[in-house]
């Protein structure tokens, strides 16, 4: 979905091309401390011709395998932060055009309580009325819902560490298909990227093509899917090299003999 930049009084305001509602931040990623308290500000604007009810609410999320967000219930995944943070005001009318201030207050408990380590998060949907759309000629009702991702990292315990579990080499029409499984085997987040080489009996490069950078959970696999070009009679070695900030880079190696 298109996204629309618009400047408000100093604030940005983002919106998917023809949404009602403007929002103006869409993540927070906090460094913590254990039996700290922190305050999170953002902006919502009606930008619908008429007046609306939004509601404010928690949730807790991951990603797929593939890299897409899934939903659920607050408390529902192991890290989830969903305890500790609050949001207000949890229901408004806004008139056309009005901004609301909103506040979330992220309370981590003391390590008395619980010792913590690494990253947890969690999610805060913002969700406006149900209003018509057309679509093909039919007009539906939709609910327009955004939601602002919170990351909060206990300061000191972070340790990034990661591997490649699998690399999987598969014949095409054209060529063939590269398939990585990356796995963040450490307890923050991560941001990886990489590439998948080709190389001949020799170590010369062959081939080599960049994979796009992509964010990943603790603990969570991601699957990646690069695409080779036919290749000569012989033997290759395949290797995916994936580099997740840290002090060395992992790599998965697949041999490929072409006869």
């Amino acid at each position: 979905m298109r996204k629309l930049a618009l400047v408000l009084s100093g604030l940005i305001l983002l919106a998917a091309g023809g949404a009602a509602l403007q929002i103006s931040q869409i993540e927070f990623d906090l460094q913590v401390n254990q039996g700290e308290s922190y305050n999170l500000t953002f902006y919502v604007k009606n930008d619908a011709e008429t007046s609306q009810t939004v509601i404010a609410y928690l949730g807790d999320w991951d990603r797929d395998i593939d890299g897409k967000n899934r939903f659920y219930k607050p408390g529902t995944i192991a890290r989830s932060l969903c305890a500790w943070l609050d949001v207000e005001p949890k229901r408004v009318t806004l008139e056309s055009g009005e901004v609301q201030r909103y506040t979330a207050t992220l309370t981590i408990p003391p390590r008395e309580e619980i010792p913590l380590d690494g990253t947890y998060w969690g999610i805060i949907f913002v969700q406006g009325e149900p209003r018509p759309v057309n679509q093909g000629g039919t007009t539906v009702m939709a609910i327009e819902r955004f939601g602002i991702k919170v990351y909060a990292t206990i300061a000191g315990t972070e340790r990034s560490s990661g591997e490649v579990e699998k690399l999987e080499v598969s014949p095409t029409s054209g060529g063939y298909s590269v398939t990585v499984y990356y796995t963040n085997t450490g307890n923050v987040h991560q941001r990886v990227t990489g590439t998948v080489a080709v190389l001949d009996r020799t170590g010369n490069e062959v081939e080599t093509i960049p994979l796009p950078e992509f964010p990943i959970l603790p603990g969570a696999t991601r699957r990646l899917t690069a695409e080779l070009p036919a290749l000569s009679r012989g033997v290759y070695l395949v290797q995916a090299v994936l580099d997740y900030g840290g002090e060395v880079k992992v790599a998965g190696l697949k041999v490929l003999r072409i006869r």
